[in-house]
């Protein structure tokens, strides 16, 4: 009777930009602390607005935004949330930080993200040098200059194609997102790679996620789908936190007031009524036995 529960697309900029922001984001953290629930966030490592032109990495200590987002995520760290890779910067050419694909995609009409070829996949010299390995390298690096470390890796959109799969399975042995070639699965899953356990495992979220244009129905929707779910079913959904954001007060004597009415204190408390506990990706059969602590993929 477990649950997941993931915190999306949270980058240095966007709705993260403010230092406002931040404290609420900050507050949204320290909430589910109190509440007992581990979580798991999805950090995009550069955000780029190229309408705006704001290209800022995670580690750029002279941004606020990124050096504010930063020491969050390290307070958050120590704290046992487990940070994870959400793509490099989640976009491509003209699109924005958290909106765009980053990886090739089926159906794409202009700006298209270059997909790899098969060459990649026959030796670490060729795989080095594709669009995929560079992209996830890149976003290590970018972490690790934050003082930062990944468990896991989150495709933007949950796209890539065959080929950059290969590729980023290679590197990465957590993937926190539905199976590809099973993307209903309520279950934890894998599929053989190159990794150096030989297999990739994917951790799905069945639930889905809260889409701001309809909050109230897809609160309602994830509660009372996963009380249709069986025992060793997966209860896992994402979340963006800004949603929170209307519920939380900042007072001038810097208390924090927050109204457990929100959608995410909604959906926590219905899926822990029905006797789902909140758990880490990290103590999930068997993908503890294999979790990466944030080594960096082969150069």
């Amino acid at each position: 009777m477990q649950a997941l529960l993931r915190l999306e697309d949270i980058g240095p900029g966007g709705y993260y930009e403010d230092q406002e922001a931040r404290h609420k984001l900050a507050a949204v953290g320290e909430e589910l602390h109190r509440h007992n629930v581990p979580f798991h966030a999805a950090v995009i490592a550069r955000f780029v607005d190229p309408v705006r032109g704001i290209d800022r990495p995670l580690g750029a200590s002279g941004a606020p935004a990124a050096a504010g987002l930063s020491a969050l995520l390290r307070v958050w760290r120590a704290r046992g949330v487990s940070l994870g890779l959400h793509g490099y910067t989640h976009q491509y050419a003209g699109s924005i930080s958290g909106e765009g694909f980053e990886f090739a995609y089926p159906g794409c009409s202009e700006n298209c993200p270059p997909d790899d070829g098969p060459l990649a996949l026959t030796a670490l010299a060729p795989l080095a040098r594709s669009y995929a390995y560079r992209r996830l390298a890149l976003a290590f690096a970018e972490f690790r200059a934050a003082g930062l470390r990944a468990d896991w890796f989150e495709t933007p959109h949950y796209a890539a194609s065959p080929v950059q799969r290969r590729i980023l399975e290679a590197c990465t042995r957590i993937m926190y997102e539905d199976h590809p070639d099973a993307p209903h699965s309520r279950r934890v899953s894998s599929r053989p790679s190159a990794s150096r356990c030989g297999r990739t495992w994917y951790v799905p979220t069945p639930l889905g996620y809260v889409d701001g244009s309809f909050v109230e129905r897809d609160t309602a929707r994830i509660v009372s789908e996963a009380a249709r779910y069986a025992p060793d079913e997966l209860a896992s959904f994402f979340f963006h936190p800004f949603l929170e954001f209307p519920y939380i007060r900042l007072t001038a004597d810097g208390r924090v007031v927050y109204d457990e009415r929100s959608p995410l204190h909604t959906i926590i408390a219905g899926l822990k009524a029905m006797g789902r506990r909140f758990v880490s990706i990290r103590s999930i059969e068997p993908v503890e036995a294999i979790a990466d602590r944030g080594k960096p993929p082969p150069a």
